[in-house]
């Protein structure tokens, strides 16, 4: 199965293959013009329908729905507008979310890692970078040594607009984990999912719980004597 991130380009690579069958139909001598463009366009329009369908679905089942999911997605939908310190403090905020320590380093002497994360009491270094392009070899180096450096057990890079093959053989040699868009955008939607876990857990426990006991002190039981109903001598006998 086709994963989250890669289902739009599948279903939009499927219309484009249909629209060249059509247009080598239409092209075919035997065919007149009119009727050419009958089909052509009778087509374009049913393969409309049929990707917007296709898309609708996928859009509204990976669209954040949580408070947090939802303000870390608009954050990253303005990543281009980020600095480096910003996108770095960004990082940091989405390990957090999805309930990790995290700790951003940056500047001077952080000898090639922004972000340290404790996961399961594990260190991580992470490097961000926030690059127009592709990243090349020299992020993977850095992140390499210097989670030595701060004795952590795993490398990371995270780089929205992806890796040079470059970056990628040196990171399979010196296992070093890279992450692009996609991947931020599944931790992403990893917090949407936690925050709603969380929602219900906490709803049971509420549910669940025995309604609370006012106990009985000796002003209350004072209180409901003085409540009784007592006879008034004008009552009639028996009232």
């Amino acid at each position: 199965m086709a994963g989250p991130s890669k289902q739009p380009d599948r279903i939009l690579g499927g219309g484009a293959i249909g629209v060249v069958v059509l247009l080598s139909i239409v092209s075919h001598d035997s065919m007149g013009l009119v009727e050419g463009l009958k089909w052509l366009l009778g087509g374009l329009l049913l393969m409309g329908v049929v990707v917007a369908v296709a898309l609708v679905p996928w859009y509204l089942w990976n669209r954040p729905s949580t408070p947090t999911a939802e303000e870390l997605s608009l954050r990253f939908e303005a990543v281009r507008s980020m600095s480096g310190a910003q996108f770095e403090v960004f990082v940091a905020d989405l390990f957090r979310a999805m309930g990790h320590r995290a700790v951003v380093l940056g500047g001077v002497g952080d000898q090639g890692v922004d972000v340290i994360v404790n996961r399961r009491g594990e260190r991580v270094a992470v490097q961000c970078k926030n690059h127009k392009g592709p990243v090349g070899n020299r992020p993977v180096q850095e992140v390499f040594a210097g989670a030595q450096h701060h004795r952590c057990v795993e490398a990371w890079v995270v780089a929205p607009a992806g890796y040079t093959s470059g970056a990628i053989a040196l990171a399979r040699s010196t296992d070093v984990s890279l992450f692009d868009a996609h991947s931020v955008r599944k931790w992403i939607r990893k917090v949407g999912c936690l925050e709603k876990e969380l929602a219900g857990d906490t709803e049971s426990e509420i549910r669940d719980s025995p309604p609370e006991r006012t106990p009985i002190t000796k002003e209350i039981t004072e209180a409901r004597k003085r409540a009784l109903w007592h006879p008034h001598p004008d009552d009639p006998p028996g009232g």
